[in-house]
């Protein structure tokens, strides 16, 4: 472990977790949490000695707001899960499964002892203080629990792992989010590139957690990922409902299908009110043209032409009529959460179709590829991967502020993902919407 002397007694040593966080972010929530005032351009370092010297009762606090910062900022693969069985959430029998979790998993040689004080099972938050470089090692940075008349409701928990990027140690983490209350897991993980299987630097083997699996280095999210299950998981006693993909499928189906019919609904009907007759009429008329007359289109075959050609004419009447702007807008003063921006999809003769919009600032009903599949799309019923713009005013306060961050949400065999796709900064709010209605689709 490596110290940068900071004065006699305090050590800022959080400076692995810095691509995790934005500074100025972390500032702003310190100074509208706990009413903090310092000067602007202060580092981070700076900021918490000045916070030790002068105002060390609130250092807990700003430690809170460095976790959740962390927490909630840059973890945007978000893995989403209904808790099948946990343990006693009994509050002192809950600790004593944290002690254990705590001992087996922090308490190794590359873990300084000093600090295995302060690592105590009614939670703790070592960020700024802990600099582990030793590669492969897996440590608890930090966690929170929150009870309610002696009754455990939510877990938070920073695991880390150290791996090699760019022949550099750089921490792997995954924050953990779990809702006793309402049986829901989830486990967010950045999407670090790069990492590398090697645990050499300049051809030079370097140190190695002797503890760990050194032939298992994690190195995808998805590995990470079920470390935090294998790891984390298993010793708490929490095990997961087994993913029903295809149910899932089919109900993002429902939800991505929701928000076209809202969206475009309207429209449609025009469209059909104004031209049905007539696309009907040239459908037969092209029939007796275009085939003999002891082989012509039966009636199921004319009425999926007339519909195919009906969906065509309506991407032609939005492009005509609407930019894709006015449809976000439409969007917006419909009050809906967003619109979709991509979707993948299994049509009914198994063949695999997508399409997407131009960006996440515009709706994939702007797309004249759609419309065409659309009659396919219609059939489908299931969604193994699509994407959404949510409205970040989802409070709906300002009608013209459109401002939206879009997210991909998978669903595979064995999870289910969504993705954040956006550079900025998340917070805990806008993560909490997102998946609070995805949920109430999968689960209601």
């Amino acid at each position: 472990m490596e110290l940068v002397e900071a004065d006699s007694s305090y050590f800022f040593n959080g400076f692995l977790f810095n691509e995790y966080i934005e500074v100025s972010k972390l500032k702003k929530d310190i100074k509208e949490q706990i009413h903090l005032e310092f000067k602007e351009d202060i580092d981070l370092p700076s900021l918490y000695l000045e916070i030790v010297q002068n105002n060390s009762h609130l250092k807990k606090e700003v430690d809170k707001i460095f976790f959740e910062n962390i927490m909630y900022s840059h973890l945007k693969n978000i893995y989403i899960n209904k808790i099948a069985t946990h343990p006693s959430l009994g509050v002192e029998l809950f600790k004593k499964k944290m002690k254990s979790l705590i001992e087996n998993v922090n308490h190794r040689e590359n873990i300084p002892t000093n600090f295995y004080s302060e690592m105590q099972e009614d939670g703790f938050y070592l960020m700024d203080a802990l600099h582990i470089t030793t590669l492969n090692t897996k440590f608890i940075a930090g966690f929170d629990i929150g009870e309610n008349k002696g009754i455990v409701e939510t877990l938070r928990l920073l695991f880390v792992e150290v791996v090699l990027k760019d022949g550099k140690p750089t921490y792997f983490t995954a924050g953990i989010d779990i809702d006793f209350k309402n049986s829901v897991s989830l486990v967010m993980i950045r999407n670090i590139q790069g990492i590398s299987k090697s645990n050499r630097i300049n051809d030079e083997k370097v140190n190695q957690d002797d503890n760990n699996d050194k032939s298992d280095i994690d190195n995808t999210v998805n590995k990470l990922y079920h470390r935090v299950l294998n790891l984390i998981y298993s010793q708490l006693d929490i095990k997961l409902e087994q993913i029903d993909y295809k149910d899932d499928r089919e109900k993002m189906y429902v939800f991505c299908k929701e928000l076209d019919d809202a969206l475009l609904n309207d429209t449609r009907e025009e469209v059909t009110n104004r031209a049905q007759s007539e696309i009907f009429k040239s459908v037969k008329t092209l029939d007796k043209l275009l085939l003999p007359s002891d082989n012509r289109l039966n009636s199921v075959d004319k009425k999926d032409l007339g519909e195919k050609i009906q969906s065509l004419l309506l991407a032609y009447y939005l492009k005509y009529n609407f930019t894709p702007e006015e449809l976000v807008k439409k969007a917006k003063a419909l009050r809906l959460i967003g619109y979709p921006t991509k979707i993948k999809f299994m049509a009914s003769n198994s063949a695999k179709s997508s399409t997407q919009s131009a960006s996440s600032k515009q709706p994939v009903s702007a797309s004249e590829m759609f419309h065409s599949l659309y009659f396919n799309f219609r059939e489908s019923l299931e969604l193994e991967k699509w994407s959404i713009s949510w409205f970040t005013d989802y409070k709906f306060t300002d009608q013209c502020d459109i401002d939206v961050i879009q997210t991909t949400i998978h669903s595979t065999r064995n999870n289910f993902k969504i993705v954040f796709l956006p550079d900025r900064a998340l917070t805990k709010e806008i993560i909490d919407y997102v998946i609070r209605n995805i949920n109430s689709y999968r689960w209601y």
